[in-house]
């Protein structure tokens, strides 16, 4: 009965909607449109470090503000990919559920390794975030939210060579202001949010404090587990904002401190693909295996995972994502100029673990901590004189933690399994293989900058820009595989001088170095690692406003990621890893026409990738690793469209879409082949996270009357297919000597279903909001999400020419709810 009135009211919830959009028509035709206060609003973004109207800054960014937020139900960084184009976001997976890959135009780097670095910088009020593992926040309060797309290293810097998400919080003015939320929906879905602000002195001294606490039932089933996956026990965020602008004087101080604490169970994921003569060929011999494999039918949310480790930090289904962090900004003006200070400390600690294996069969399943703290200060001096903006500053940014990786391969032996692989068998004891804890490594890095950009009106309607930032960054790890979290035995890796990469060491205890051995203690079986770079960031542009509110830029930018060194166990020559440099040119048109009922926003790009930074997952002698490699040159060049249009009174669509093309240069990406030995060209790869197509429509329509505002708003998002790995083939594939089933033609397919899992499907997702926004403050609302039922992956872990296996990571099915608010 409870299922057939949901259903029902959803149902009757997405016709209302319909309807309501098919009668706007009729509605616009009883009142004349105001011409001064009619056509589209202007925007004001801020990707340039200035206020700025989105119409004239010459670069492509879409800019969401809270209004349009809450329309497109827009809650979490990951959901911005419902509202802008080119941009591709990978959450949760095999780490924990706050974690986010961004990729702009095709530019990704994936890896969640406390050493490396995101291509698109995540910054929230001008402070950056430095670890994905947090990048998938809880958008509370938010003011605004800006994607920029292309090349930002000069302002921005900081590893932004795809792009920046820029994200304002609100702040406090002079007047009692806010608002509360509660909101309930199916699955058990609970949620309460409120914001208010309190002028403590006038428009001097004002206070805002922010708020929301969630919960929520698992998203799909598990009959072997007691707590079923991604099941939210809470989700509590909150912040302060205090801000103090004394009168008569040009000084405004704001500081915030924010804290997340988060803990839900473990993200769900479904078996997709075995290997019948794959590494588990031996422990799946005895098992109806076909049972676990998902179809896309009924059982789609259904999760087979069951670690049996006896390690609490494995088999506990709990995950947990704590952070915190407070930030202080000054400005001041000095009447021909304005300076600006930024200063801020974040602490985060996360932990997950998964059962990569999608089998109740002991096969995989590991535990991970990760733990930073980040300290970081920019100064930007910024003024105008006479026909010249202009922008000087510098950066400082300096971060430490460490990370943890416990797994346990292969957790009891199987007489078929060691038969196959006979390099186990020294592993086992007592039918029990010791834990192989892969990554254990401090790590601590520093980035240092200097950055100028100016603004030149060669006439009055002509701009020339020029920027330039340079870059010094240091990193230092200490690795060393020791397993900490029990107390079994330890595995080091080690450098060995002749090979010069990381060997595992199965002795408890005992360190190599070079040609010399010997049983030592602690630190002395430590790897210390450091290395400095230092690169340019710069950008070229000219852009012209056309009149009539047209406006053209062309421009032209480089950027690049530091190298660094991978935290955990790595083959020959992968160790460490080269900066990935990016150089791209984009062209763009910003255009308002009928009376500004109508906005078309243009761009063209063209992008030169070098030293690509990509993830690889590998099972090699006897343990799980993970490590960041250099794959050659991409090429990738694109088309993006933004339009917004006011067919008639109180309805604005707006309809974003992308085209991308992304390739590796030919002779750039290449192998070793572990059969042959021979060099093979592996550029005809798919390029990581760049799906061809990305589109979304988004429709809303307001109805006024005496009482107030009917707001009904509907969205449709598609993501094109992505390719989402590309491990080298001689590394995740045995030899013959290892694998006597290692035949060419049995390469052949195994290549074809490890290619096909490495990829997600396109998929499209529809959500739905109707709202009466009162004029007594009162809002309330029905809402929707995933309309139409859609099956979609956001995840994967292919194994499948390695443990033998392959698992997809689900996206959240259809939730509904209602929400009832106070604004005042």
């Amino acid at each position: 009965m409870n299922i057939y009135i949901e259903k029902s009211t959803l149902f009757a919830t997405t016709i209302l909607s319909l309807g309501l959009l098919s009668i706007a028509p009729a509605a616009a035709q009883a009142g004349a449109v105001d011409e001064d206060q009619g056509g589209i609003r202007e925007i004001v973004v801020t990707a340039r470090k200035v206020s700025e109207n989105l119409q004239t800054t010459p670069v492509a960014v879409t800019a969401l503000d809270t209004t349009a937020l809450q329309q497109r139900q827009i809650t979490s960084v990951a959901q911005i990919v419902q509202a802008a184009p080119s941009l591709s976001i990978q959450i949760g997976g095999t780490g924990n559920s706050g974690l986010a890959y961004v990729a702009i135009r095709g530019n990704a780097q994936n890896s969640p390794n406390s050493a490396t670095d995101a291509a698109v910088g995540i910054y929230v009020d001008g402070v950056y975030y430095g670890r994905p593992m947090i990048g998938n926040l809880g958008l509370l309060d938010l003011a605004s939210a800006e994607v920029l797309r292309g090349t930002q290293g000069t302002l921005f810097g900081r590893n932004t060579t795809g792009g920046a998400l820029n994200l304002t919080t609100v702040v406090p003015g002079g007047e009692l202001t806010g608002y509360i939320r509660g909101t309930l929906g199916n699955r058990d879905f609970r949620s309460v949010e409120g914001a208010v602000t309190l002028p403590l002195n006038g428009d001097e001294l004002s206070l805002r404090v922010a708020g929301r606490y969630s919960e929520r039932g698992p998203l799909g089933k598990n009959p072997l587990r007691a707590v079923d996956p991604e099941t939210i026990k809470h989700d509590i965020n909150a912040r302060a904002t205090l801000r103090f602008a004394p009168a008569g004087s040009p000084l405004e101080i704001i500081i915030r401190g924010d804290i997340i604490r988060t803990k839900d169970s473990y993200n769900n994921s479904a078996l997709t693909a075995v290997n019948p003569t794959g590494a588990s060929a031996g422990l799946y011999a005895s098992q109806n295996i076909s049972q676990y494999l998902q179809s896309q039918g009924n059982n789609f949310y259904r999760n087979y995972s069951n670690p049996q480790t006896g390690s609490d930090n494995v088999d506990s289904p709990w995950n947990h994502n704590r952070a915190e962090g407070v930030s202080g900004t000054i400005e001041y003006d000095l009447g021909g100029a304005q300076i600006k200070s930024i200063t801020a400390w974040r602490h985060s600690n996360t932990g997950d673990q998964a059962d990569i294996d999608g089998t109740p069969v002991p096969v995989i399943s590991y535990g991970s901590d990760y733990v930073q703290r980040q300290f970081s200060e920019e100064l930007q001096i910024s003024g105008k004189v006479d026909r010249l903006d202009w922008i000087f500053g510098g950066m400082y940014f300096r971060e430490s933690g460490h990370e943890q990786t416990e797994s346990y391969p292969f957790q009891k032996t199987d007489l078929k399994f060691l038969a196959l692989n006979p390099a186990f068998g020294p592993n086992y004891a007592n039918g029990q293989i010791a834990p192989s804890t892969f990554g254990f490594s401090n790590f601590k890095s520093s980035s240092r900058a200097l950055f100028a950009q100016a603004n030149y009106e060669l006439t009055d309607s002509l701009r020339a820009t020029a920027g330039f930032r340079y870059t010094w960054d240091t990193r230092s790890i200490v690795r060393r595989g020791i397993n900490n979290a029990t107390s079994a035995p330890e595995y080091i890796i080690t450098p060995v001088a002749s090979l010069g990469f990381p060997v595992r060491v199965v002795q408890p205890g005992t360190c190599q170095v070079g040609v010399n051995a010997g049983t030592v203690a602690g630190d002395a079986c430590a790897q210390p690692l450091s290395a400095k770079f230092k690169y340019p960031a710069w950008t070229l542009g000219l852009d012209y406003q056309m009149g009539d509110g047209k406006f053209i830029y062309a421009k032209t930018g480089g950027a690049a990621m530091a190298g660094g060194f991978n935290t955990r166990q790595t083959p020959p020559g992968f160790g460490s890893f080269k900066p990935e440099k990016v150089k791209d040119a984009e062209i763009g048109f910003k255009g308002d026409f009928l009376d500004r009922r109508l906005r078309v926003n243009l761009a063209g790009f063209y992008v030169w990738r070098n030293d690509a930074q990509n993830i690889v997952n590998l099972f090699a002698n006897g343990a799980l690793t993970q490590f960041v490699q250099n794959a050659g040159k991409v090429r990738s060049h694109g088309i993006e469209l933004e339009t917004t249009a006011q067919p008639w009174e109180g309805m604005e669509l707006n309809v974003a879409a992308s085209r991308l093309w992304s390739k590796y240069k030919a002779g750039s990406f290449t192998g070793v082949s572990g059969v042959t030995g021979m060099t093979i060209d592996r550029s005809g790869e798919e390029v990581l996270q760049a799906p061809k197509w990305i589109y979304n429509v988004a429709a809303t329509q307001r109805i006024p009357y005496s009482g107030g505002e009917l707001v009904a708003s509907m969205n449709y998002a598609y993501q094109g297919s992505r390719a989402m790995c590309n491990d080298t083939p001689d590394l995740t594939y045995g030899t013959s000597a290892t694998n006597p089933a290692d035949t060419a033609a049995k390469r052949a397919a195994d290549y074809a279903v490890y290619n096909q899992q490495c990829k997600l499907k396109g998929y499209g997702l529809l959500n739905g909001r109707i709202g009466l926004e009162l004029n007594n403050g009162i809002e309330l609302s029905i809402w929707g999400k995933n309309l139409l039922e859609t099956h979609y992956y956001v995840s994967q872990f292919n194994g499948y020419l390695s443990l033998g296996q392959s698992i997809k990571f689900q996206g959240a099915p259809q939730t509904f709810g209602a929400t009832i608010g106070y604004k005042f």
